[in-house]
């Protein structure tokens, strides 16, 4: 029979270990304010991703929103691909830009 008292320190082992990894976690992978801290893996993957995104940035200043949005839509999975890096507040900034650029020529005409 598993005796009571390993039980408990186990159990406070393993909580404190949490407490532990979280706090290192929050210290030192975000930005202090819980936002992931993201890093490319090597400076050619972080210029074919800004390629991307100006591609995507110039489709929107062309007013071919859908296109954009279809460039945009493709990019959301290029952190599986470890030749790409776009960050995510990147792509939640220009797909705010292309809804507010969209709106703003729907509500023009």
């Amino acid at each position: 029979m598993v005796n009571l008292r390993v039980v408990l320190i186990a159990s406070v082992v393993m909580l404190l270990g949490l407490i532990l990894w979280m706090g290192y976690f929050f210290y030192f992978r975000t930005d202090g304010r819980g936002h992931v801290v993201q890093e490319a893996d090597s400076p050619e993957a972080a210029a074919r991703g800004q390629r991307l995104l100006a591609r995507a940035d110039a489709l929107t200043n062309q007013q071919q929103y859908d296109q954009a949005k279809a460039l945009l839509d493709s990019l959301r999975d290029a952190d599986a691909n470890p030749n790409v890096f776009i960050s995510t507040d990147e792509m939640i900034q220009r797909f705010d830009t292309l809804r507010v650029r969209r709106a703003r020529t729907q509500a023009a005409r």
